[in-house]
């Protein structure tokens, strides 16, 4: 026998195979790349552009030597980790020949490497050798939305769905997310609408719609949204579920309970409507009966970690610091993919009164987790909390050490944590040594100029208000807090007035600067136009410093028993507050 032949026949064999079994070699090889690669580079949605790679086999591929080359020599390259290699390579392959196994396989390697380019060619070969294959249209959607083409989205979109009717949930889902990261929520909802299976209002199109203007807080075209979808299917699940949380979210709880009360107390209810049911109870503050439908949950299901998560929480809300403990460990065990437990278990054993174990796990909590930063908050104030201040801020200088990047976030951290504590001069230095490195700030400026105020730096305070102002002329708190500054601590009242009346001019029914307008009036006394803003102010926000202010202010007026009432009410609501107080003395009542 010829051993040339015996070997072709081979590699013929391993080439077919390799369409089906090389999906595993590209992931590995995309799974090698530094995370630092894997985050710089731009998403498109490739959580939703996979390839169902059992279409790759085909039997009938004429294998011929440059065919082999590039496919053998791409596989390689996938192995070594080259996907750009590898992704060019099987480019060549697949514009050798008209093959969708090969141009399939070639869009789903390009999808590892996030090239835009590399990811539209791949996807328009596909289209011209098989367009009639649904998914591929899917792929292409965020790719057309980074180009600005929403019109052409919605022609791909129209052609998936005429194509794999049967696929318009999926189809639908993987849209919106789509749009979620890639459109503003006006092209987002006006892409919905154009599509022809909208029109034609189809619930699956409804749905989407009514998820995504939820999505986007626009609950008065959600629920009429939803509600088309439930008068077509009265029973779907996950529509109740949507119409129950938009009605929460609208501080509806009652109506949100009933919606899913029949379906979640049904004997045939589904584990998805009784957690969103028990959820519902939960923020309504019905603790034990969304406890009883939680650990039901849990005994069916003993190792569903946003069960164990919910009775974890319920247990933190009843102050049962050991019960809280007891659920966040068990996550702890089952691998915490939320990465959200050792913040918990820190919060549990606050509760225990266990300090020490509370530091060890408020530190433990990873970076990457979306409770980072509400645990380096609980560890600083611990420590302050228990005598140990200068262990606090050496932990906030190694996190911005450690974290350069958000440097001038724990700088506000630091100064706004001093403050709190009374420690004015040193959130000043802190501020200042910020500015060293961030001169232009806005915030570290407005940050300064307000812990000068009490430390009777008034020129720093001048100083720092108007640099924002060199920036953002027309930024209202800036010209506020100048203007009251002014007002209360100089006699500049022209100056004051003139900045406060542009504040308003910008910000018309903001209380405080009401409140700023109707002391500068009483300053430069005119006591009338002081009392009309100041009950302006009020009328707002029934705040206990306005109330000293429009007290005062009818005091010199003569009104003295409706002067009482006023800082009456403000007693109610503060008997500490400072103005307040100061107010009273002055006047001896």
């Amino acid at each position: 026998m010829d051993l040339s032949h015996v070997q072709w026949k081979r590699l013929r064999c391993f080439i077919q195979q390799s369409l089906l079994f090389s999906a595993t070699i590209l992931l590995a090889a995309c799974a090698s790349f530094p995370p630092q690669q894997m985050e710089q580079a731009p998403s498109v949605g490739t959580a939703h552009t996979e390839v169902d790679v059992s279409k790759s086999t085909q039997p009938g591929l004429p294998l011929t030597a440059e065919l082999v080359y590039y496919i053998l020599m791409a596989e390689i390259a996938g192995q070594r980790g080259e996907l750009g290699l590898a992704v060019d390579l099987y480019e060549k392959a697949a514009d050798a020949i008209d093959s969708p196994a090969l141009a399939g396989r070639s869009t789903q390697i390009a999808n590892f490497t996030r090239d835009q380019k590399r990811i539209n060619r791949a996807l328009k070969r596909w289209i011209a050798v098989d367009p009639t294959d649904a998914d591929v249209y899917i792929m292409q959607a965020p790719f057309l939305m980074l180009q600005g083409d929403y019109d052409a989205v919605v022609a791909a979109i129209n052609t998936a769905l005429e194509l794999a009717p049967d696929k318009a949930s999926e189809y639908l889902t993987r849209l919106s997310d789509n749009l979620n990261e890639l459109a503003t929520p006006e092209q987002a909802l006006s892409v919905i609408k154009q599509i022809k299976a909208y029109k034609a209002n189809d619930p699956e199109a409804l749905f989407t719609y009514a998820r995504l203007s939820a999505f986007y807080n626009n609950y008065d075209i959600a629920l009429p949204a939803i509600e088309s979808v439930l008068n077509q299917q009265e029973n779907r699940e996950d529509a109740l579920i949507l119409k129950a949380e938009i009605l929460q979210r609208l501080k509806k709880g009652k109506a949100a309970m009933s919606i899913l009360k029949r379906v979640a107390t049904s004997n045939d209810a589904s584990e998805k409507v009784r957690f969103a049911y028990a959820k519902l109870l939960g923020e309504n503050h019905k603790t034990p009966q969304a406890r009883l439908i939680f650990e039901q949950l849990h005994n069916e299901q003993p190792e569903n970690e946003e069960v164990i998560f919910a009775l974890g929480l319920l247990a933190l809300e009843e102050k049962d610091g050991h019960q809280a403990k007891q659920y966040f460990s068990q996550l702890v065990t089952l691998g915490d993919r939320g990465k959200q437990a050792s913040y918990f278990l820190g919060l549990a054993e606050e509760l225990n009164h266990d300090i020490d174990a509370a530091l060890i796990w408020f530190a433990s909590v990873p970076a990457d987790s979306q409770r980072f930063q509400a645990a380096q908050s609980r560890y600083v104030h611990l420590l302050a909390d228990n005598g140990q201040l200068k262990e606090a801020r050496l932990h906030i200088k190694l996190l911005r050490k450690e974290h350069p990047d958000r440097s001038v976030h724990y700088y506000l951290f630091e100064a706004s944590f001093l403050r709190e504590r009374g420690h004015e001069q040193a959130a000043f230095d802190i501020y200042s040594e910020a500015l060293k490195h961030h001169p232009d700030h806005i915030e570290l400026l407005y940050g300064r100029a307000m812990v000068s105020e009490p430390l009777n730096r008034l020129s720093v305070l001048e100083q720092d208000l108007l640099a924002i102002l060199a920036q953002q002329p027309n930024n209202p708190q800036a010209l506020n807090a100048l203007g009251y500054t002014l007002t209360d601590r100089t006699n500049r009242h022209e100056e004051a007035l003139a900045l406060i009346l542009k504040a308003i001019e910008i910000k018309p029914n903001d209380p405080f600067y009401l409140d700023s307008l109707g002391w500068v009036y009483y300053r430069m006394g005119k006591l009338n136009e002081a009392v009309r803003y100041l009950k302006q102010a009020v009328e707002i926000q029934d705040d206990p410093e306005f109330l000293a202010h429009l007290g005062e202010a009818l005091w010199q007026l003569g009104q003295h028993s409706e002067a009482k009432k006023v800082w009456q009410r403000g007693l109610k609501q503060d008997p500490d507050n400072k103005l307040l107080n100061q107010t009273l003395r002055l006047f001896r009542r």
